[in-house]
């Protein structure tokens, strides 16, 4: 029987707490939604349209000035949370959330990925490419929300940036501070790194840790892979009464004491 493919954040989550993995992920008890949450799912949907519109877009831009292709991308996005605000408009009513200050954020989120674009775009254009061709020889090429699936691994995943050139190189870009790289980051990039490198049939090397300014390159060792499919085999033997989290703090605050202290 084909086992159902985890998730890479899934990975995270479980080393996160692996009793707030089986409680939520194997039992189903139903998570609590906040306000941070449906903002981020927002703004998932936000950048997964984005991601398909975007080759449509750049097949359909004419030789123009850098900064005007700035301005395609961002009426693109502005467009796009237009819609899906409207969409979500309950939720963001019942959550209290602002949506002109979440648009600012969304917009701001992806200025970094849309300057990146324009500079390859305009390049492009500049070695005399459009159309079609244009898209096909981007350098570097840019993609969001890239989704990859492995049956092989068992695992799925979107990332949030990939950059495709010489080399091909995953993002994982954090709206917290990175001044410091957890355990869970480098399993997560390197989940990341080890569906690319399925797919693409390429060694890939590094990902990168992303937040505003600060970058973190993680470099990918047979240590850190093996710690990765290690993670994967404990989840799928994961038993009725998981080990706690290595630091209880976390257990402070955990809205699933009572349901935890009943696992057995």
């Amino acid at each position: 029987m084909k086992q159902k493919l985890l998730n890479v954040t899934d990975l995270s989550m479980y080393l996160y707490c692996p009793r707030k993995f089986y409680l939520e992920k194997i039992k189903g008890v139903p998570k609590v939604v906040s306000k941070e949450m449906i903002e981020g799912r927002i703004r998932h949907e936000v950048l997964e349209g984005f991601s398909k519109k975007e080759e449509a877009i750049v097949e359909s831009i004419p030789v123009i000035e850098q900064d005007k292709i700035v301005s395609i991308y961002n009426q693109l996005l502005t467009s796009l949370i237009n819609q899906i605000f409207a969409k979500n408009r309950n939720q963001i009513l019942s959550f209290k959330i602002n949506p002109d200050g979440l648009q600012t954020k969304i917009l701001a989120g992806m200025n970094k990925d849309v300057l990146l674009r324009a500079n390859s775009i305009s390049e492009g254009i500049k070695a005399g490419f459009s159309g079609k061709k244009l898209w096909e020889n981007l350098k570097p090429k840019y993609l969001s929300e890239f989704e990859v699936i492995s049956e092989n691994l068992g695992l799925k995943g979107r990332i949030d940036r990939v950059m495709i050139s010489e080399e091909i190189v995953p993002f994982e870009l954090k709206t917290r501070e990175v001044e410091r790289v957890f355990d869970s980051d480098k399993i997560q990039v390197a989940a990341y790194v080890m569906l690319l490198e399925e797919k693409f049939q390429k060694p890939i090397r590094m990902g990168i840790l992303e937040s505003g300014n600060i970058k973190h390159e993680i470099m990918i060792t047979d240590e850190l892979r093996n710690q990765v499919l290690g993670i994967i085999d404990e989840i799928r033997n994961i038993t009725s009464n998981p080990k706690f989290p290595g630091n209880f703090a976390k257990c402070q605050k955990c809205s699933y004491q009572q349901m935890c202290d009943e696992l057995k």
